[in-house]
This record gives structure tokens, C-alpha cells and sequence, in this order.
């Protein structure tokens, strides 16, 4: 009875195994934050822990998108860059990492450089160790990934930094949530709306990109 309790649990972890050892990279295993060099205030946040695979994928196929090639992917909280690496296996524009752990950071550098070509079909990958809270979005169609890197504070400042790139720039901006927790958050926000569900997935969008119009208020 145990054995059959722990399948899902098994089943995850050579899935994981799988994905590392195929790719020549080392993304699993969750991080405690006493246990790492914080580059910023490490109050507002979480352990970290990978994403399943087999549940980044699923919300890659969903993205209400025609041409990857036109959208940034960007991870807020990224980790170890297992996401990144899911990610590259979608032709985006390209992709991009935020890390304010230092060896998390140090790790998902060492995995971008050592993953194997034949999985990657977009190849500029990037990690970038800072707090999200201090970045600035940059002026491209965007898909925004988060899988709880942090809490409510944080995901504030971040919505709020949103709110004004879209002001400054209006543009297509999908938001992806893992297993999420900021629906009060998200829905507060009067520029997004959640156009996609899926089990423990949520996809937001800040307008269709045929709504942006010159001089549009968002």
C-alpha cells in the first residue's frame, strides 16, 4: 500500500532524473533559503523547487500564441534554469532567468552552458542573478513564468512594475502561474485577465496584442 501511495512520487522523480541526465545538466532537488547567499531581503520569499517537466510543457503548448519567435520568455525566480531549459525547447525570441540566490544563479549558468544542443531550439539563454523586485521588463511581447518564487510583497512590486512598462509601451503580455496562489493579486489588477485554466495552471493576459492601439489607457 505504501509503494502504490508513493508512485506519483516515484514517477516525478525519474522524470526528473530523465530530464537531467539526457540534457547533461543538474536542476533537481529543492534549495532551503538558510542554506544559500542572498543577493537581497529573503523575508518575502520560499524554497526553491523545480518545476515538473511534463507540467512546464503542458503550459507551453497552452499559450495563446501563434509565433513564439515574436515573445521573451522570462522566469521570475528561476532557480537552477530548469524552466529556462523547458522553455528552449520552444522556439522564443529568447529567454530569460531571474535569480537573486547566488548559487542557484551560479548553478543555472553552469546548466545553460552544459545542456546539450539537440534539445535547445531557442539558444539565447540567460541568467541573471538580482531581486526580482528591482527588474525592469524589457520593451518585447513577453511571457512571464512564476512558480511561487516569492510572496505577496514582491509579487505586488512586480505587478506594479508591469503595469507601468505597459503604460510606457503597450504590448502583448501573457502571465503563467504554477500551482498558483496570487489569483486575488492578479485579479486586482485591472489590465489582466486569466484567459486559460488548466490543472494547477493559470494563463493571464494583459489585452490580445490586436487591442493595443497608440494613446490606448491600460
Amino acid at each position: 500500500m505504501n509503494l502504490i501511495r508513493r508512485l506519483p512520487e516515484l514517477a516525478m522523480a525519474g522524470e526528473e532524473w530523465w530530464f537531467d541526465v539526457t540534457r547533461g545538466v543538474r536542476t533537481a532537488g529543492t534549495a532551503f533559503l538558510k542554506d544559500l547567499t542572498i543577493l537581497s531581503d529573503a523575508s518575502d520569499s520560499k524554497l526553491y523547487m523545480p518545476v515538473r517537466p511534463r507540467r512546464a510543457r503542458q503550459a507551453l503548448r497552452a499559450l495563446p500564441i501563434r509565433d513564439y519567435a515574436e515573445y521573451t520568455f522570462i522566469d521570475m525566480g528561476s532557480g537552477k534554469g530548469r524552466m529556462l531549459l523547458l522553455a528552449a525547447e520552444c522556439p522564443f525570441r529568447r529567454i530569460l532567468g531571474i535569480e537573486f540566490a547566488a548559487e542557484l544563479h551560479r548553478q543555472a549558468v553552469e546548466n545553460i552552458a552544459a545542456c546539450r544542443g539537440i534539445w535547445l531550439r531557442c539558444r539565447q539563454i540567460e541568467s541573471v542573478a538580482m531581486d526580482a523586485a528591482d527588474f525592469r521588463f524589457p520593451d518585447d511581447n513577453l511571457v512571464l513564468y512564476f512558480f511561487n518564487p516569492f510572496g505577496c510583497a514582491t509579487m505586488r512590486r512586480v505587478l506594479e512594475e508591469l503595469r507601468t512598462s505597459l503604460k510606457r509601451l503597450p504590448r502583448d503580455v501573457l502571465l503563467v502561474t504554477i500551482f498558483p496562489e496570487f489569483e486575488a493579486l492578479i485579479g486586482a489588477e485591472g489590465y489582466l485577465r486569466l484567459c486559460r485554466r488548466l490543472h494547477r495552471c493559470h494563463i493571464y493576459r494583459a489585452y490580445a496584442a490586436g487591442d493595443f492601439r497608440p494613446g490606448r489607457r491600460i
